[in-house]
C-alpha cells in the first residue's frame, strides 16, 4: 500500500472548502482586544504589513511535518476506485524537508505567481493498519509521499487569488474515485503561502483584523464560509531582525454535500429516449438508493507567524489544525452495475513548522 492513499484521505477535509473559484472578502482593523500583550522587544510603531514579492526572487524554508490520522472504513473501498483503503488505521507521519518558493509575475498587476516545490522523501511512520504494526522500514512502497509542485497566485497582502490558483476546478471531475482530490492534495497544508493575509491598514501590537471568505459548493447549496481572524500579540527578534508575532485563527463552517444528484443526472443522460417504462422504473429505483455524501465538521486551524515587516517576509511560522470527516457512499459498480456501499470516518491532526533559511532577491 502506498502512503499516497493516506495523504489523499488526510487532505480531503482540508481541501473541500476549495470547491469553487469565487470568493468575497471583507477586512477590518479594530482597537486592541487583548488584556495583556507579550513582547520580547520594544513595541513596534504601527506599520502597513505587506509581502515584498518580486518576480525572479525565491525563498527557501525548512519544513517540519507532524501528522496523525485515525480512520475507520466499512464496506467496499472499490466504490471509490481505491482497493487499498484499510478498514482501520491509526498512524503518525513525521518528517523534515526543504521547500522552495519561487516568485514570478502574476496574471494581473500587483499579483504574484508563487511556485512551491519540495518533497518528503525521508519520513518516519509508525502506527497500525488493520491491526498490523507499520514503521519507517516500509518506506517507500508503503508510505512514499507525493512531491509538492503547486503554483498559487497572491497579492502583496498575501490574499489568495483562487481564480488563478486553480483550486477546486476539478473537485467534481472524477466521480469514480479520488483522482480530483489527489490533484489538490499535494498542495494542502504543506504547499501553501507562508503567512496570513494582511489588512490594508497600518497595525501595531494589539491590533486585529478579519477576513471572511465564501466559497460556493454545489449549485443550490450554502457556500462554505471561512473566517480568518488575526492579531498582533507582540514583537520578537529573529536572526537580528525585529518581527511581529501574529496569531491567526481560521474557522471553516461545517460542510455537507451529496453528489448523488450529479450522478443521477449523468445516468439519466445515458438513458435512451426509447427506454421502456420498466427501464425508467429501474432507473428511478436506483436513483432513490444512491448516496455520495461528504460531511466535514466545523474545523479550526491556528497559525503563528513571526513576520519581518521590514523585509516583508515570514521568518518562521507554525500551522496546526484538526479535522473530522465522514463519507457515506452507495453507488453502482462500474462493471456489474450492482450497488456498492462504502463508509469512512476519519480524524486528522497535523502540525507544520516553517523556518526561513534563505531569501534570494533579483
Amino acid at each position: 500500500m502506498r502512503a499516497r492513499t493516506f495523504t489523499l484521505l488526510a487532505v480531503i477535509a482540508l481541501v473541500a472548502a476549495a470547491c469553487g473559484p469565487e470568493q468575497t472578502a471583507e477586512s477590518t482593523t479594530t482597537a486592541p482586544v487583548l488584556e495583556e500583550t507579550t513582547t520580547t522587544a520594544p513595541p513596534a510603531e504601527a506599520v502597513l504589513l505587506s509581502y515584498s514579492l518580486e518576480a525572479g526572487s525565491s525563498y527557501t524554508y525548512e519544513v517540519d511535518l507532524d501528522q496523525s490520522i485515525d480512520l475507520t472504513a466499512t464496506g467496499d473501498p472499490t466504490a471509490l476506485g481505491e482497493e487499498e483503503i484499510p478498514g482501520e488505521m491509526a498512524i503518525q507521519i513525521a518528517g523534515t524537508s526543504v521547500f522552495t518558493h519561487s516568485v514570478a509575475a502574476g496574471p494581473e498587476p500587483e499579483t504574484y505567481a508563487v511556485t512551491i516545490t519540495g518533497d518528503f522523501s525521508d519520513i518516519e511512520l509508525s502506527g497500525t493498519v488493520d491491526g498490523e504494526p507499520v514503521s519507517s522500514d516500509d518506506i517507500p512502497e508503503f508510505a512514499a509521499m507525493e512531491p509538492v509542485d503547486v503554483t498559487i497566485v497572491v497579492d502583496a497582502q498575501g490574499n489568495l487569488i483562487p481564480d488563478e490558483s486553480g483550486l477546486g476546478e476539478d473537485l467534481l471531475g472524477d466521480l469514480g474515485g479520488l483522482g480530483a482530490l489527489d490533484q489538490l492534495g499535494s498542495g494542502a497544508g504543506i504547499g501553501q503561502f507562508v503567512g496570513p493575509p494582511f489588512t490594508e491598514e497600518e497595525v501595531a501590537v494589539g491590533d486585529t483584523w478579519s477576513e471572511t471568505i465564501e466559497v460556493p459548493t454545489l449549485p443550490g447549496d450554502a457556500p462554505v464560509t471561512t473566517q480568518i481572524d488575526s492579531v498582533v500579540t507582540g514583537t520578537d527578534t529573529v536572526d537580528g531582525s525585529e518581527v511581529f508575532v501574529i496569531e491567526t485563527t481560521t474557522t471553516t463552517s461545517a460542510i455537507e454535500f451529496d453528489l448523488a444528484e450529479v450522478l443521477i443526472g449523468l445516468m439519466t443522460g445515458f438513458l435512451p429516449e426509447e427506454a421502456t417504462d420498466e427501464e425508467r422504473a429501474e432507473m428511478e429505483a436506483l436513483a432513490a438508493q444512491l448516496r455520495f455524501v461528504f460531511s466535514i465538521d466545523e474545523s479550526t486551524a491556528d497559525l503563528t507567524t513571526l513576520f519581518d515587516h521590514e523585509a516583508g517576509l515570514a521568518r518562521q511560522a507554525e500551522f496546526s489544525s484538526t479535522t473530522h470527516m465522514v463519507m457515506d457512499v452507495n453507488i453502482p459498480d462500474e462493471t456489474t452495475g450492482e450497488l456498492v456501499e462504502f463508509g469512512m470516518d476519519m480524524n486528522l491532526s497535523q502540525s507544520v513548522v516553517y523556518r526561513l533559511t534563505s531569501a534570494d532577491s533579483t
